[in-house]
């Protein structure tokens, strides 16, 4: 399977932040209902008691996602520097290293199952990845995992050449619309 991702050390980066993001979001969603749940009787208390669990307990969550994101990257890019190939095997390698290393305080056996959890959810996601992939290419031959395409896919927002694809109905073509034209041709097409 091909992966088309940012260099390694903008990746680190990329997935801390996108980590980060997840955890704040996720996390504070979470909160907010545990403690509208666990408030006393009351809307404006629920609703008050809501936030406040979101103030103090997200940025915790949102800084272990990113921790977390951060150990990964470092391993994957680590692991795709010394063996010159990216697969399903960094990822997988890269779940059990990150969970080790985060467990690193709480001893040997704690350290051991971590790892053997990263490695079992990463395999888990990445066989979930191969499964949709290989269901996909029985579909559609030109997105087969491993094969490269000679001509990349246009995305369907990029605009269309001069006469080509002009005559679709709602197609932008290269004339400028207004935000009212837009919505226009897009209920046309939803009909």
């Amino acid at each position: 399977m091909e992966y088309y991702r940012q260099p390694c050390p903008i990746r680190i980066v990329e997935d801390t932040g996108c980590a980060f993001m997840m955890g704040t979001i996720g996390g504070a969603l979470f909160q907010y209902m545990k403690g509208f749940r666990d408030a006393p009787v009351g809307l404006r208390r629920r609703l008050n008691d809501g936030l406040v669990s979101v103030k103090l307990r997200t940025p915790g969550i949102a800084g272990s996602f990113a921790v977390w994101g951060a150990t990964f990257s470092t391993v994957d890019c680590t692991l795709v520097h010394y063996r010159q190939q990216e697969d399903s095997w960094n990822s997988i390698i890269s779940g059990a290293a990150t969970g080790g290393i985060l467990a690193a305080r709480q001893g040997i056996r704690q350290m051991a199952s971590s790892a053997i959890f990263g490695c079992l959810v990463m395999a888990l996601i990445e066989g979930a990845g191969s499964v949709v992939a290989t269901i996909y290419a029985d579909e559609d031959p030109s997105i087969a995992p491993g094969e490269t395409q000679d001509k990349p896919q246009r995305p369907q927002w990029d605009v269309v050449q001069e006469g080509s694809q002009n005559d679709l109905p709602g197609h932008m073509g290269t004339s400028t619309h207004s935000i009212l034209d837009l919505v226009k041709m897009a209920s046309g097409v939803i009909k």
